[in-house]
């Protein structure tokens, strides 16, 4: 298939395109088409001497195996079967036969992207054809948010659809998003941000938080009164607490019991609020898990939102899974103003009677 040409542009525009994409090849992670009852696209990555196909889970569906196709001539193929499924509409399967040998990138390979899509105006839409051919549809980014960039296409050659759910979002050969939906009125496409997308996964494969920068690993001081803990009250709960003994302000972490909900209909909500009276800078929120018994109590996948004012909108900044064996969950995120912070709990591990928490901490930056 014919790859797509750009309409006419500067030649300044032109030049920088053409430089960013002869190195296009090398550096990106490989892709493959994926069939698992739905079409779409997967990107392999690597971990260990075993391979990885992170793709939406709405391709996935309610398959536990997928079939692969690679690129090029030689047209590698491979299983896929269900890991898991994340927040963020994600799923990581594990993949096997001769596919395996384009898994070159490793998962761990996180790089912030708040530098380069701050003045980024073109990227490409990279997908993998059935027959392992490559198409590029070139996009232009009309919004940069922390975790979604929103895509236009250039012409009609470049229009997106449905089957293109897993493409990579390309600045030359380096994967700034992937392509999780297209709006069907506009056309526009909206991909979670690379960054975010392997931040989400880490966890899964025992991976610290990446680090965005330089940050202090004294530990914190928790509870209202110490300085390395903004959480100053628990405005709001959604599900009653197990008994008097685990109240949801004992999320404030003084030494009491947990916070145990009863584990009814979820998500579950919590809310609370940080110190002063305006907005206040930070970069990640720490969930501890001591103190809960048994495990299956614990928290398993979950989301992370602000709000900058006590009656603004809410954004999502993190989700993840919480693991049993984690005695303390630290999330990290790019920087933001907060005032309230929520912490939304999907599901549990298994408990039939409470989910729960023994504190809930937010740093200061």
């Amino acid at each position: 298939m014919a790859e797509n040409r750009l309409p006419a542009a500067p030649v300044s525009a032109l030049l920088l395109w053409l430089a960013l994409a002869t190195s296009a090849a090398a550096a990106g992670p490989d892709q493959a088409f994926i069939d698992a009852g739905e079409q779409g696209q997967a990107v392999l990555m690597g971990r260990l001497g075993e391979c990885y196909a992170v793709t939406p889970a709405h391709v996935v569906g309610d398959s536990l195996f997928s079939t692969l196709v690679g690129t090029g001539d030689g047209r590698s193929r491979g299983d896929g079967d269900l890991l898991q499924v994340f927040g963020y509409d994600l799923a990581v399967l594990r993949v096997t036969g001769g596919i395996t040998s384009e898994c070159g990138t490793a998962i761990d390979q996180v790089v912030s992207l708040d530098s380069h899509l701050a003045s980024a105006g073109s990227a490409q839409v990279v997908s993998v054809n059935p027959d392992g051919s490559v198409s590029r549809r070139h996009v232009l980014i009309s919004d940069v948010g922390i975790l979604y960039i929103r895509v236009s296409p250039v012409g009609e050659q470049d229009q997106l659809f449905k089957g293109l759910s897993g493409s990579l979002v390309t600045l030359g050969s380096l994967p700034v998003g992937l392509l999780m939906s297209v709006d069907p009125d506009t056309g526009d496409g909206r991909a979670l941000r690379f960054d975010r997308t392997l931040e989400t996964l880490r966890p899964f494969f025992g991976l610290a938080a990446a680090k965005r920068g330089p940050a202090s690993e004294q530990p914190q001081e928790a509870g209202p009164a110490g300085s390395g803990n903004l959480v100053t009250e628990v405005l709001s709960w959604s599900s009653a607490p197990l008994d008097g003994d685990h109240r949801a302000t004992n999320l404030l972490g003084s030494g009491k019991a947990p916070w145990l909900a009863r584990a009814g209909e979820f998500p579950l909500e919590v809310i609370v609020d940080l110190a002063g009276d305006r907005a206040v800078a930070i970069d990640r929120v720490e969930l501890v898990g001591e103190g809960v018994a048994p495990s299956e109590r614990l928290p398993r996948d979950f989301e992370v939102l602000i709000r900058t004012t006590a009656d603004g909108g809410w954004m999502p900044v993190y989700t993840g899974t919480y693991f049993q064996n984690e005695p303390t969950r630290t999330v990290r995120f790019a920087p933001v103003r907060a005032q309230q912070v929520m912490l939304r709990i999907h599901s549990h591990w298994g408990d039939e009677n409470a989910v729960g928490l023994g504190a809930l901490r937010v740093p200061p930056l």
